[in-house]
């Protein structure tokens, strides 16, 4: 004879109805926790309630077990304010050590943007349509860049809850994503971000900058030929000092830190890229005049910033940015940004067939896949990439 089937997670056997006195009565029944285990529940007539059936207890304990967790869980039930969980959410990536200062700066302001929409809201009443429609107030109010981090934090707190057992799905993973078609896809990536800098055009542009007395007055044409000759990334850039930098038969910089400006503190150089630990790149000869002729302008302390502030500090790349802007402009160069350097030697790699690990090689990208991380050097200086760019600079081999 088959035994009694197995009660299903988060399921209760019969119930069972104890007279104790008049108007109090007990009720038990076994019940599912999920974590699996099967436990004995019971609940009391609520105090001064009369109750002559035993109907109240039994109503007491089916609402018990409509907000049960299972033992262990933490303290997170459908009744805990979202907003409790996203305090949670900041200490945790405060204290955790796997985040960068910028990073954690970052989503103190996505949950300073999210909480008012969300703090008094439960974990039990949140649903897909809800976490939607907060998603799109933000992105409307905000940006899409906001409005992404915030979609990180909830889907985050919200899986707090599933594993404490409060919830049973992540809301904010059934969200539906929308699925462009092939053209639509071009459409949107050809209109994000900033465009390529037409490497055909870059003698051109190298010029405009050598005869800017703008650029000079406010010293924008080195860095920005810095820009064209590497694809660094602006902290990145700004943070080399002249040990980093190598003039010899073989140039070459290390790029092995950043600069960021850090709440309560300022401008903060720290070791390490947004990429890793750093990389080393190839210099064009165009960079390598450049340099040796800011070097010997500058004396070239092997501790002091390459491309220092007028005062000899950390250079902001904020109003590094502004003042590019208004440069770029009079120079009749206005869609030509900082990123777009970037996009430039990305092209430059890709037009002379060169792989995706050079690419992110120079650039400091996160790996392009697991397998030509595992079976590809790191680390490696492509100098093809300076050939490269010293041809669309037009500069001879020589």
């Amino acid at each position: 004879m088959a035994g009694r089937p197995p009660l299903r997670i988060g399921a209760h056997g019969k119930i069972r109805r104890v007279q104790l006195e008049r108007d109090r009565w007990s009720a038990s029944c076994r019940y599912r926790d999920t974590d699996g285990v099967v436990r004995e529940v019971t609940r009391y007539t609520p105090a001064g309630t009369p109750d002559e059936y035993g109907d109240k207890a039994e109503g007491a304990l089916l609402d018990h077990l409509d907000h049960r967790r299972p033992p262990g869980a933490g303290g997170i039930t459908v009744d805990t304010k979202l907003d409790g969980l996203l305090t949670g959410y900041l200490e945790r990536i405060r204290s955790g050590g796997d985040h960068a200062p910028k990073t954690i700066e970052t989503y103190e302001g996505a949950v300073k943007i999210l909480r008012p929409r969300v703090a008094s809201v439960r974990v039990g009443e949140l649903t897909a349509a809800q976490a939607d429609d907060i998603l799109r107030g933000i992105r409307s109010a905000k940006g899409d860049v906001r409005a992404g981090q915030a979609k990180v934090i909830l889907r985050s707190i919200m899986l707090d809850a599933v594993l404490a057992g409060a919830v049973t799905v992540n809301p904010v993973d059934q969200l539906s994503r929308a699925k462009a078609t092939g053209r639509k896809r071009r459409q949107l990536a050809e209109s994000k971000g900033s465009k390529p800098v037409d490497h055909t055009d870059l003698p051109r542009l190298l010029k405009r900058l050598r005869t800017s007395h703008r650029c000079r007055r406010w010293d924008l044409h080195d860095p920005v030929l810095m820009f064209a000759a590497t694809g660094m990334r602006s902290g990145e850039l700004l943070g080399l000092r002249w040990r980093d930098v190598d003039l010899g038969d073989e140039p070459s910089v290390s790029v092995v830190g950043h600069i960021y400006r850090a709440k309560g503190e300022g401008l903060v150089w720290d070791a390490g890229t947004k990429g890793g630990d750093g990389r080393p790149l190839p210099l064009p000869r165009f960079a390598v005049g450049m340099l040796r002729a800011r070097r010997e302008r500058e004396g070239g302390d092997p501790d002091a910033w390459v491309f220092a502030s007028a005062v000899g500090t950390l250079r902001d790349p904020v109003n590094f940015s502004h003042q590019w802007r208004e440069a770029r402009d009079h120079l009749g160069l206005p869609g030509v940004t900082m990123h777009g350097f970037r996009k430039m030697v990305a092209t430059l790699v890709d037009d002379a067939g060169l792989s995706a690990r050079v690419a992110a090689d120079q650039l400091g990208h996160a790996r392009p896949s697991m397998t030509t991380d595992t079976y590809m050097r790191r680390g490696t200086v492509h100098r093809e990439i300076a050939h490269a760019l010293d041809r669309a600079a037009g500069v001879s081999a020589g």
